[in-house]
């Protein structure tokens, strides 16, 4: 097993691990963070949509955002829940 401690092969395992960790983050990790109650799961990346996941629900949707200005968005779900959608 001598082969696998090669810099070649160190430079890649980085590589691989490196790039498991880049589409493991989801977009909302690119700065947008999402706020509600019971929620479960969301991903925003400033579009006119964001996806909410609220707790007791199977899946989430896909709901317009309301822009409030640069930083920040606000939203209602299928169920009346508010949202709302903020970045640094």
């Amino acid at each position: 097993m001598k082969h696998l401690a090669t810099p070649a092969f160190k430079t890649w395992l980085l590589t691989i691990a490196a790039s498991a960790f880049i589409m493991a983050v989801p977009a909302n990790a690119a700065g947008w963070t999402c706020s509600a109650a019971k929620l479960k799961n969301y991903s925003y990346s400033g579009g006119s949509k964001a996806m909410i996941h609220l707790r007791g629900y199977s899946t989430g949707g896909r709901y317009s955002v309301r822009k409030v200005n640069a930083k920040k968005v606000t939203g209602t779900t299928k169920d009346g829940t508010k949202f709302t959608c903020m970045t640094k």
